[in-house]
């Protein structure tokens, strides 16, 4: 998971250094204990643990926020410098940086997606150990 979020800031840095400039790095996942980690642990621990799970994960979607506006505006500068183009070449310069920061964006959104998954599993597991049935 690192190695591929350091690759992608790289390559990031390198395609699009305004990009690098202007958003940072992209934010790191944290990475979230699986069900193992909860196996054979006290109810309060493997709560405990999922909490601290919890409040990683929403940190983590707090700081993508700004990065994944930032990609947002880049994008939209992009697409008006694109639109008062005069050649070609400029044109399509402009579409070679609009992709890399879709690129960007679909990355930020794959990694979100695979740390909610994650934390949802470690949800689960947890729920195996205690009733996390709503109290009525």
């Amino acid at each position: 998971m690192l190695k591929s979020v350091c690759l992608v800031g790289a390559v990031l840095m390198f395609a699009s250094p305004a990009l690098a400039e202007t958003c940072g790095s992209a934010p790191i996942a944290p990475a979230i204990p699986g069900a193992s980690a909860v196996a054979g642990k006290p109810g309060e621990e493997a709560t405990k643990i999922k909490h601290d799970a919890f409040v990683q994960v929403k940190d983590y979607q707090g700081r993508l926020k700004p990065f994944r506006e930032c990609l947002i505006k880049q994008t939209s500068d992009v697409k008006a410098e694109a639109e008062n183009g005069k050649d070609d070449s400029a044109k399509k310069a402009a579409q070679a940086k609009m992709a890399d920061l879709q690129k960007a964006y679909d990355k930020t959104v794959d990694d979100e997606t695979k740390t909610v998954q994650e934390y949802v599993a470690l949800q689960t597991a947890v729920c195996k150990i205690i009733d996390c049935t709503p109290k009525k």
